[in-house]
């Protein structure tokens, strides 16, 4: 009954007047009740309720705003409503990889690279330079799929036409960390990626298929090897 008497008002109450309301409310119940002694009753349910049920409880104390709370005085818990992720429209893998691209140009300006998107692709998206250095880059970008993995391919051929000191495979992550999107980097080189082949990690073949997956803050690549070290990390890039 108290917390019918709290959901109906919608404001903060003190005993004496969440009783005055029953004694109304309620004739058979309380109508031959004392407006004190019942409200001394309602401060005891209360705080039973709010005992037992802790977390659960449906009424709460009201603050009085210096880290203590309000004599007698109570009001409806409000549920904290989960935050839901905004649901992106579908596109088509075009506009994904388009959109990777300028996020990387972004992210290397920010960190001092001077960066474009070059006008033809041949296997080579982006130029960067720093302390006059060239670096060229070929980006993957991906949504994580059914499985819970994130799916890139690089043409064999691609590879080893562009096989070089200064090429970097950034593949580019998109997900969702507290409720917020996110990108995240995984940057290989080419001879990471050849080392990755040596090692039977990537198969030898017409493609190399890379898979993602994350596991706590742990970055797999394939079956079981930890990428974790180039997630996020520019630093080879110099």
């Amino acid at each position: 009954m108290c917390i019918e008497v709290l959901k109906t008002t919608k404001k903060k109450m003190h005993v004496k007047e969440i009783a005055e309301i029953m004694v109304v409310r309620y004739p058979a119940e309380f109508g031959n009740e004392n407006v004190e002694g019942l409200a001394r009753k309602v401060g005891a349910s209360i705080s039973s309720h709010i005992r037992s049920a802790k977390r659960n409880a449906m009424i709460s104390k009201v603050p009085n705003g210096r880290g203590g709370h309000l004599s007698g005085m109570y009001k409806i818990r409000q549920k904290r409503k989960k935050a839901v992720p905004a649901k992106l429209p579908k596109v088509t893998t075009g506009y994904t990889g388009k959109a990777g691209e300028y996020g990387l140009l972004s992210e290397l300006l920010f960190r001092g690279y001077n960066a474009s998107i070059m006008t033809v692709d041949e296997g080579i998206d982006v130029v960067a330079s720093k302390r006059n250095k060239y670096f060229h880059i070929q980006v993957k970008t991906a949504n994580v799929n059914q499985s819970g993995k994130y799916q890139f391919t690089i043409p064999a051929s691609s590879y080893k036409s562009h096989d070089a000191s200064t090429t970097f495979y950034v593949l580019i992550t998109r997900r969702i960390i507290n409720n917020f999107w996110r990108n995240d980097y995984i940057i290989l080189s080419s001879s990471d990626i050849a080392r990755f082949i040596a090692t039977d990690v990537i198969n030898n073949g017409k493609k190399y298929s890379l898979h993602i997956r994350y596991e706590g803050n742990k970055c797999i690549l394939n079956k079981n090897e930890d990428v974790t070290y180039f997630l996020n990390n520019f630093e080879p890039m110099k």
